[in-house]
């Protein structure tokens, strides 16, 4: 049987990193720190979208492929669009003994589980440049599009193998963080790792249409609702929708309804920084869509958030106008 050092090489070759000895390095060392545990709890970021969901499950089928105890906790309910990710995966029943992140950058993102887990996590795997979270074995790569990438990559080093349930988790992932693969998140390995998935059976065309395309009723009201606000600043290079909670109660949306919507003011003609404010209970909740000429995340960076260049959010517990004053004054200035 081949050792993990050779099946990580066989993965990176295949993603055009085999020549990259540190990187092969870390996928051997966190694929090693894997295969030592069992017991495991694997702890999706709250608020979970697609990445940190499909990882999580196609973790834990692989570890269980192995012969280990694992499941999938999160602070938040699972959308129900999302529900097919586990389908299979039933709780098992152990006390946990150790903890592994996946696609979680900072500890507050643990949600209400954050006091539980924090200082006991084992392993942390991410792909977000600013991660913060303390754990003897991190593998975070910025370059990612997806940490889905990093998991197929530890999965294979780890001898796992890819059945059409682990390759639907994982399309699933990539899909979703990477806009069905038209960000400029996306890149060669992206691609590379997609066209792996697709040889193991991943569905495309079903996970895409379910999770890209399809659109609940609630949800098309509740976009037309936030169309409706649609403001632009800056010389009309950056524009700002609202989503405030008498809409979400008027719409009948649930809070996965509304995924996507932050992405509407930046495919806007001429609009380098699209803003998305949406109310809840204790502020407002800030998503930024952008290209290359404003950063994303050092905008929310300013306010206490992060993220990726082109996508990044923070939170606000302000008024509306102040919080929206605040962020396009740091908008004007950064595109200047």
């Amino acid at each position: 049987m081949a050792s993990v050092k050779k099946r990580a090489k066989t993965a990176l070759q295949i993603c055009g990193k085999a020549n990259d000895k540190i990187y092969r390095d870390s996928l051997v060392k966190t694929a090693k720190a894997l295969m030592k545990l069992d017991n495991v709890e694997i702890i999706s970021h709250r608020a979970p979208d697609g990445d940190t969901l499909g990882c999580s499950s196609a973790l834990c089928r692989g570890l269980r492929f192995l012969g280990k105890k694992a499941n999938v906790v999160c602070a938040d309910a699972i959308p129900d669009k999302y529900a097919f990710l586990f389908d299979g995966i039933e709780p098992q029943h152990f006390e946990a003994q150790h903890f592994v992140t996946v696609d979680i950058a900072a500890p507050h993102l643990m949600g209400k589980l954050k006091e539980t887990y924090e200082n006991k996590i084992d392993v942390c795997i991410d792909h977000h440049i600013d991660n913060s979270i303390s754990a003897p074995v991190k593998m975070v790569d910025q370059h990612a599009a997806a940490t889905a990438e990093i998991i197929w990559q530890l999965l294979s080093a780890m001898g796992v193998v890819i059945d059409q349930a682990i390759a639907n988790d994982l399309f699933a992932a990539l899909s979703t963080d990477t806009g069905c693969f038209k960000y400029s998140n996306v890149t060669a390995q992206t691609h590379l790792i997609a066209i792996e998935l697709m040889k193991c059976g991943a569905e495309c065309a079903k996970i895409n249409y379910k999770l890209i395309d399809e659109e609940t009723k609630a949800k098309m009201e509740l976009k037309k609702q936030s169309l409706a606000t649609l403001e632009y600043f800056c010389d009309n290079r950056c524009a700002v929708i609202t989503i405030t909670k008498a809409m979400m109660e008027a719409s009948g949306a649930l809070p996965e309804d509304t995924d996507g919507i932050s992405n509407i003011p930046r495919s806007i003609s001429g609009v380098d920084c699209g803003i998305t404010m949406r109310e809840t209970d204790d502020g407002w909740k800030i998503s930024v869509r952008s290209d290359e000429k404003l950063n994303a995340a050092t905008l929310c960076g300013r306010f206490g958030g992060g993220g990726h260049a082109a996508a990044a959010g923070c939170k606000f517990n302000a008024s509306y106008e102040d919080a929206k004053t605040q962020l396009i004054e740091a908008a004007k200035e950064l595109m200047q």
